[in-house]
């Protein structure tokens, strides 16, 4: 797969995990937000099974992590982190709209360049840096609130971000060493469902007939987004690099908003299109602007 491709393929994965939104905020009317996400794990574990069979057949994850500890812990982090944003995003949507979680989710943008800066010394390019002031600036204009931080459920989404910029970021380092797509998608997606059902039994203690009203989000959460997306999401970061991938990626807050306007009538105001103008402006400067054109580069220490 060319890099291309791989971004082709990220670019599928926003258009997915931003209309999952809707589906992820309408779900809960009946659901708390752990067995909601308990649920559409579930599915999404049940939807990777053929494919990661399949692949099993060529070759063993488990093998391979039973002969490195290391990348054992790595793959149980990924259900890990993956569980503690989705989880920080669930909670978030009883308390807030759509388009503000979508866009404040977004600000993974500069979390994964600085995480990566300060873990492993990778120098921040020229470029990088003026999408990031840009791409900041873009999800302040699409909050449409200079102090929408300090709403609970924004903060929620906020806090959540750090996750999913470490996700990101374990996703590149493990996809280096393991080729096996669907079977590491299964692994975390699976670890995130137990999670969520341990919560949901403890916090919520949902009935079977909770769940009811709410299959068809379910399907389009746990479908869609699990099996498909977070797959293709680790098949595309294969060919891509971290702060990359957390770029395109990004653009789930202008596809989440635009379903949060087709089907729940949430108004996007002038704000949040300047918003979504700049945070495409940052994608095309972080991926296709040469790195001659801005030449600044930042090292966290001088060897």
């Amino acid at each position: 797969m060319t890099r291309n491709q791989a971004h082709l393929l990220l670019l599928v994965v926003t258009i997915l995990w931003g209309f999952t939104f809707v589906a992820q905020k309408t779900g809960m009317e009946t659901l708390g937000p752990m067995s909601f996400s308990a649920a559409r794990y579930l599915i999404g574990s049940i939807g990777i099974v053929p494919i990661a069979f399949f692949e099993l057949r060529k070759n063993s994850i488990v093998i391979m992590l039973r002969r490195d500890r290391l990348l054992a812990l790595k793959a149980f982090g990924l259900g890990c982190f993956m569980f503690c944003g989705i989880s920080l995003q669930q909670i978030a949507l009883q308390y807030t709209n759509i388009a503000n979680a979508a866009f404040l989710t977004a600000l993974y943008v500069p979390a994964v360049p600085f995480i990566s800066w300060v873990l492993s010394s990778n120098p921040i390019k020229g470029k990088i840096w003026l999408a990031l002031i840009i791409s900041l600036f873009g999800s302040w204009m699409l909050s449409g609130s200079g102090t929408v931080l300090s709403q609970w459920g924004d903060l929620l989404v906020v806090i959540s971000v750090f996750f999913w910029a470490g996700h990101i970021i374990l996703i590149s380092n493990i996809t280096q060493k393991i080729n096996m797509p669907f079977q590491l998608s299964f692994i975390q997606s699976f670890i995130c469902f137990i999670m969520a059902l341990c919560f949901a039994f403890v916090l919520e203690t949902p009935t079977l007939i909770d769940f009811i009203p709410a299959i068809p989000e379910l399907i389009i959460a746990g479908f869609l987004s699990v099996t498909l997306g977070f797959s293709f999401q680790i098949v595309g970061q294969r060919y891509s690099d971290p702060t990359a991938s957390a770029f395109i990626l990004s653009l789930e807050s202008v596809f989440g908003s635009i379903a949060g306007w087709l089907f729940l009538s949430q108004i996007i105001g002038t704000s949040s299109l300047i918003g979504c103008a700049l945070i495409f402006l940052a994608v095309i400067i972080a991926d296709v602007v040469p790195d001659s054109w801005i030449s600044l580069r930042t090292k966290w220490r001088n060897d």
